[in-house]
């Protein structure tokens, strides 16, 4: 299911998305759903301690942008407005828990992970719409890095060229396995900024395309396998005559 009216802008940090985002809502005459940067309070806390905050981080931006979405849903249905461009959707919230999952220091760990995995199926799987139109900004590491440079944020002084490379290779992932589940994409090349007539008037275009959806989609995201210790086992063995209960392993998919 998606949302008339409801369009999502995803791209790697520092491509140019909130610009895109205010400039294309006006020339559509939408409402423009940026991200708060300066309201978020573990952004910064974070970037100085990744592993100590990390998980919460993820879960105030799941949680955030859950209202976000729910609210302007609702006012689009109730034709309070006639829709809005949203600065990167909840659904992209995965993509940057699976990377810091991923991290050689485990900046998330793999039970954190699995229980913020749970949340999201709760929270967004069974519950929000998709856009009826995502627009990817392709764009480069290296220009994103300039970009970030440019626009001189303190906290994100600490974002390297091998973190950008790999959040553009997880976001183009993303980015297929949402248009597998019948998301309607738009890309674009983001090296140079285009006109914002340009963008809308493909934005028209490609609105008007064929989508289905599938009903459950799992976006770029897998349960790590969480390996029982050999000690552990050893300390819970039966005693010799005592009835053994199988323990089945439960490894969901997602």
């Amino acid at each position: 299911m998606f949302a008339e009216g409801y369009i999502g802008i995803a791209g790697t940090i520092g491509v140019g998305k909130s610009t895109l985002t205010t400039d294309l809502a006006q020339a559509l005459n939408f409402e423009a759903i940026l991200e708060e940067v300066d309201g978020n309070p573990y952004l910064e806390k974070f970037y100085n301690d990744m592993k100590g905050y990390g998980t919460m981080m993820q879960v105030w931006l799941l949680n955030h942008r859950f209202r976000q979405h729910r609210e302007f849903v609702t006012r689009i249905s109730l034709g309070k407005i006639r829709g809005v461009v949203q600065d990167r959707t909840i659904w992209e919230d995965t993509i940057f828990a699976r990377m810091l999952n991923r991290h050689p220091e485990k900046i998330i760990t793999d039970m954190d992970y699995n229980t913020y995995l749970d949340l999201f199926d709760n929270m967004v799987l069974r519950e929000l719409v998709f856009p009826q139109l995502l627009i990817y900004l392709d764009c480069g590491p290296d220009t994103a890095l300039k970009r970030i440079h440019a626009r001189g944020r303190g906290m994100e002084r600490t974002i390297t060229i091998e973190y950008l490379r790999a959040l553009k290779d997880n976001y183009d992932a993303f980015v297929v396995e949402m248009e597998q589940a019948g998301v309607r994409i738009l890309r674009i090349n983001w090296e140079e900024f285009r006109p914002i007539s340009e963008v809308a008037r493909l934005v028209h275009e490609y609105s008007l395309k064929p989508s289905s959806f599938t009903k459950w989609v799992r976006p770029l995201r897998r349960t790590p396998k969480m390996e029982p210790k050999p000690k552990l086992l050893e300390t819970l063995a039966p005693a010799p005559g005592a009835r053994e209960e199988q323990t089945v392993p439960v490894n969901a998919v997602v």
